[in-house]
């Protein structure tokens, strides 16, 4: 079937209209959203996207000039960033475990950006000893956790009750202060920010047992513009062999409070 060039020249600016994130300069516009409760990989500063992720993105683009985001001051909860990378509106998602979901709906750059250890938080007074997962599971608590944490069915497989109720990571802490759930398992990151940026260190302990480590990735929906994934993964292997990527976590390990051996 023939197209009609006239047609084909009205129907030029619809089909430009649908192609955003590329330019005539070869630059590729990539839209994210923030992950909101989840400082210091995400937060606001002086009304600012600032963290972990902030970071990475902006020494990305250092690093290869021909990438640009879009929609970082946008936080989401993780529910909704993975919605968009599913539909395509997201393009990028940083920082977040592998699931089964997001292997379905994004790819995975392959050098991890970090790695995630997850801890508990418990009440300061809490004689609990908990040295791995095991030991938890025997205690038969109720654990806080974020809503669409990656860890939540793992913590359920082991017969591990879970409260999931909501993503807002300060409230999952102070429950347990009020007595609803004895621990709040989170990475140690997160935990220790928010228990020094809050002034919970009287009343809030870390405990010290590290239950989980897992790498976290840079998601690439697999709707995004096709050159995006082998850019994005050069510019973070790069990153990584440069020792930036190292670089930007340890500093925000040292703003969170954490001691260097942890």
């Amino acid at each position: 079937m023939r197209t009609n060039p006239v047609t084909a020249i009205a129907m030029a600016p619809l089909l430009a209209a649908a192609l955003p994130c590329a330019t005539a300069s070869g630059s590729v516009t990539l839209h994210v959203m923030g992950q909101e409760s989840l400082p210091p990989k995400w937060l606001l500063r002086q009304g600012q996207p600032a963290g972990v992720c902030p970071d990475v993105l902006a020494a990305i683009t250092r690093i290869e000039p021909r990438l640009r985001f879009h929609g970082l001051g946008d936080f989401r909860s993780v529910l909704v960033i993975e919605q968009g990378l599913r539909n395509g509106k997201v393009h990028v998602a940083c920082a977040l475990l592998a699931t089964s979901t997001r292997h379905d709906i994004a790819n995975a750059i392959e050098q991890p950006l970090y790695s995630s250890r997850q801890r508990l938080a418990a009440a300061a007074g809490d004689t609990a000893v908990v040295n791995n997962l095991d030991d938890l599971a025997r205690l038969k608590p109720l654990v806080n956790t974020s809503r669409g944490a990656a860890y939540i069915e793992h913590l359920r497989e082991r017969g591990i009750e879970v409260d999931d109720s909501t993503g807002a990571n300060l409230t999952n802490l102070k429950k347990i202060l009020a007595g609803h759930g004895r621990f709040f398992y989170m990475n140690e990151l997160t935990l220790n920010w928010l228990i020094r940026e809050n002034g919970l260190q009287d009343k809030v302990k870390l405990m010290p047992a590290i239950l989980k480590e897992d790498p976290v990735y840079l998601w690439v929906s697999k709707k995004a513009p096709p050159q995006a994934l082998p850019l994005l993964a050069a510019a973070i292997r790069k990153l990584h062999e440069n020792g930036e990527l190292a670089r930007i976590y340890a500093r925000w390990t040292g703003e969170s409070g954490m001691r260097p051996e942890n």
